[in-house]
């Protein structure tokens, strides 16, 4: 079962400073950051903004030169992202298979597909 689904913006480097700005527009029920290897001079490896208990929005830094937004559906079980990644790789354009989160977030992972209208999921647990 779908715990959590929101879009997942893809910054180029200021991707902390953009949810701090949303916290404060928006108001905040939780607001955190994960760095790889938790330094800090590592760009945002996942940032998550909770509005509210349910309704909240994800995202990280990347390497490309312009904003973009995936779709991050997270499951409480690696069987229910299974099942869902197979659903969604019919007539795919891309897929990545499930691969664990690296450090600090070890417990879980993720797979990712462009669908075959073009759209970017993220699926993890």
């Amino acid at each position: 079962m779908v715990s959590t689904i929101m879009p997942y913006l893809r910054f180029h480097g200021n991707c902390e400073e953009a949810f701090k700005f949303y916290a404060e527009c928006f108001g905040s029920h939780s607001l955190g950051f994960s760095r790889l290897n938790n330094d800090p001079s590592n760009p945002i490896m996942h940032a998550h903004l909770m509005i509210t208990e349910t309704c909240g929005i994800a995202g990280s830094d990347g390497d490309k030169p312009k904003p973009e937004m995936d779709i991050l559906v997270h499951f409480n079980t690696r069987e229910e992202v299974d099942a869902a990644l197979a659903k969604l790789s019919a007539g795919a354009k891309s897929v990545s298979e499930f691969a664990p989160h690296p450090p600090p977030d070890d417990a879980g992972g993720g797979a990712g597909v462009v669908d075959k209208y073009g759209y970017s999921w993220f699926l993890c647990v």
